[in-house]
């Protein structure tokens, strides 16, 4: 399977519910459904590979502390102790928090040359250099150590997302975490965010050990860099495209940046775990089983979204599931907008920003979807 969107939409026009052998899991694709089952308390978290039972005892061995490291991403944590994570996290998204290192993009942003905005690429020359400085601010680290962080993030991912063992993909995400743990633990110590500060205290007082504050700002960097990143590039190819949607963004912000995020849908799924015997669509899901709520998928539903593939400003802001939902809904979902906001503004008011018209290429693979370029189109 190489078109995995093109499979996400056919396995959800086929039934509610779908079971792939070859992950071991139950696919969910539909937007009501998703949207439900985001908040159902028989599903958890926490997932484990389902390919482990096919390893061998000394590859589980190996695979053994990435696997103990990303199960403690809060994304993938149960309660008690996700509830723990999240009063711990949700402050450093205070709106003071948002406003210093939106500013920080904004500073980027006034920096840059008019030959950076009429670049061939200004995702490349502008965006990207922008949301990487607003990342290291709310890390607490220097805008030069994000691409060495965000290297040690892919390799562990990259991890996550095998369906079968690996033995160079385990080599490199182990000697990934092992670098990146040491890094974290100075920036901590550091203390030059309110992040940073505030990890710092959990460890002084016991309430995160190392592996869970590494684990925190594992998850962060996946979370904050690329899926911007992705939703801006969706954002810019649509108003590079459209001399109309400029006035569009200018006279409903909220509308234009809701439907980018919900068109680029940077993650594709939640994975879940049943917690029970589960009844769903008719088929009994055990208890211990995979589900996979197909975040795209329900985005791409056209019964929730009239013409899905299609950049409408009609819509206004439904809500959508880009951002998942209930205890587990994303905590820089506020911080992103925000972001987007700025970025979309500065290019705005940039005429060599917009024109020509400019195309992203993508790489979609199972779980994300990336830009790996914007092209300009030539007159």
């Amino acid at each position: 399977m190489t078109d995995h969107l093109s499979w996400y939409d056919e396995i959800r026009e086929a039934g509610r519910v779908h079971w792939d052998e070859e992950t071991r899991s139950w696919y969910v694709t539909r937007f009501d459904d998703v949207w439900e089952l985001l908040v159902d308390d028989r599903l958890g978290a926490r997932s484990a590979k389902a390919h482990s039972e096919r390893m061998t005892p000394a590859q589980r061995e190996l695979c053994a502390p990435v696997l103990d490291s990303v199960s403690k991403w809060p994304v993938f944590t149960d309660a008690p102790r996700h509830t723990t994570l999240h009063r711990l996290i949700l402050p450093c998204f205070a709106p003071a928090e948002t406003e210093r290192v939106t500013g920080v993009a904004r500073s980027c942003l006034k920096s840059a040359e008019p030959a950076d905005w009429g670049s061939d690429d200004v995702v490349e020359a502008v965006i990207q250099p922008a949301c990487v400085a607003a990342l290291a601010a709310f890390l607490g680290i220097s805008p030069a150590d994000v691409t060495r962080v965000t290297e040690w993030s892919a390799r562990l991912i990259t991890f996550a997302g095998q369906t079968a063992y690996d033995h160079e993909v385990v080599t490199r995400a182990s000697v990934a975490l092992r670098e990146f743990g040491d890094f974290v633990m100075r920036t901590c110590a550091a203390g030059n965010s309110v992040l940073s500060s505030s990890m710092r205290r959990s460890l002084r007082e016991g309430v995160l050990d190392r592996s869970e504050v590494v684990a925190v700002y594992g998850q962060l960097v996946t979370g904050f860099l690329q899926p911007t990143i992705s939703a801006l590039a969706m954002a810019i190819e649509t108003l590079a495209g459209d001399g109309a949607m400029k006035a569009a963004f200018e006279d409903a912000p909220d509308t234009f940046i809701s439907e980018s995020i919900r068109l680029a849908s940077p993650f594709h799924f939640a994975p879940r775990r049943t917690l029970r015997d589960m009844q769903f669509a008719g088929r009994l899901i055990p208890a211990g089983q995979r589900v996979v709520l197909l975040l795209v998928a329900a985005n791409r539903d056209p019964r929730r979204f009239p013409d899905p593939l299609r950049f409408r400003m009609d819509r206004g802001t439904p809500p959508h599931v880009s951002f998942a939902r209930g205890r587990y809904a994303c905590l820089g979902a506020g911080l992103t907008r925000h972001l987007m906001r700025a970025v979309l503004t500065a290019l705005a008011e940039q005429p060599a920003g917009l024109a020509p018209p400019a195309t992203v290429e993508w790489h979609v693979g199972r779980g994300m979807r990336m830009p790996l370029r914007l092209t300009r189109t030539k007159a």
